[in-house]
């Protein structure tokens, strides 16, 4: 997984997704063919759903699913979107702005976790996914590559999830949204496509360490480890350098340049990629998977499945990595009573 973390706006400042204003959808032509214009197309269904199902039973998912499309499909209204059709335990949806289609994800899964706090015995995961193309536009219905792109990002995105793809991030850059770059993956009959993450949850505390090369942020449920701005360019230069190809040279020297190089473009991005997973940099980590502690002015942060991270008093202020402890093991008390 790539682990480069893409920060849009700043850390000290929660972004307010409602805030910013929004634009009117513009009427859809009708009959077959391209779109007049670009659109959002958001995809957004329940995680395990067909277990649920056979869990308990027909009537018992039906209602679930009931409730979850109608949250998804107030979402979509109330932020100017049109519903193209429901399919069964999620909704398909097309915005003529990148901005609101991320707005409404947000409000979804948002929508989703007071659902869950009033339903605990019937707790919903929804996966969300997002691209920006122009779609074929027949009898109402959307197709094409970019339908099939947000349908994948769905699919792959895990509960409370939101996938973006690349042009979604450049739309919205200048709104205050957050995203995670999780690298290249290859998605099924689509290829290699490099997918972010949409940081939704609202941040309860972060440090940052004093060379801004490393931030720490809590959300309620989640620690967010992210690549300071400094590291995010340093990395993206290589994978820049990587990209731009040697000139094509004549005989067997210029073969083997070419050769190397495209060796390095496929393997350095994955050797980095694996480094920075292994201590779980530009990952979102569930709480009940987070461990710190703050001994001898030394904070230490545990993360189940990766390496730990160790921050010493020339890393961060002693009493901001103290108090950042707390917090944790405050939120995770919180948790605990509340499950």
């Amino acid at each position: 997984m790539h682990t480069l973390t893409v920060k849009i706006g700043g850390l000290d400042d929660a972004a307010d997704l409602s805030a910013a204003p929004q634009i009117v959808s513009p009427t859809a032509e009708r009959g077959p063919g391209p779109a007049a214009r670009g659109r959002a197309i958001l995809f957004a269904d329940i995680r395990g759903f067909t277990s649920y199902a056979r869990a308990r039973g027909d009537a018992q998912a039906y209602r679930l699913a009931k409730a979850f499309t109608s949250i998804a499909e107030r979402c979509v209204a109330g932020n100017r979107g049109r519903v193209v059709k429901t399919l069964g335990d999620g909704v398909m949806a097309a915005f003529a702005d990148a901005y609101n289609s991320v707005v409404c994800a947000k409000e979804i899964q948002e929508q989703v976790a007071r659902h869950n706090a009033s339903h605990p015995a019937d707790p919903l995961a929804s996966g969300i996914g997002i691209a920006w193309g122009t779609p074929i536009e027949e009898d109402d219905d959307l197709f094409g590559s970019v339908v099939n792109l947000a349908q994948r990002l769905a699919d792959r995105a895990r509960g409370g999830q939101i996938l973006v793809s690349p042009p979604v991030v450049e739309r919205t850059a200048q709104a205050g949204i957050r995203y995670l770059d999780l690298g290249t993956h290859d998605l099924k009959g689509l290829g290699p496509q490099r997918i972010y993450e949409l940081v939704w949850r609202d941040e309860v505390a972060h440090i940052a360490t004093k060379d801004g090369r490393l931030n720490l942020i809590l959300t309620r449920d989640a620690l967010v480890v992210e690549l300071g701005k400094a590291v995010q360019e340093q990395v993206q230069l290589v994978r820049e350098l990587l990209s731009e190809r040697a000139g094509r040279r004549r005989g067997i020297r210029g073969f083997l340049l070419n050769a190397t190089i495209g060796i390095l473009e496929r393997r350095v991005p994955q050797i980095v990629d694996r480094a920075l997973f292994q201590r779980g940099f530009g990952l979102e980590h569930p709480l009940a998977e987070v461990t710190a502690s703050f001994r001898r002015n030394t904070l230490t942060v545990r993360i189940r499945g990766h390496r730990g991270i160790q921050l010493g008093p020339k890393d961060v202020d002693p009493e901001l990595a103290a108090e950042f402890v707390a917090k944790l093991d405050q939120l995770k008390r919180e948790v605990l009573t509340h499950s």
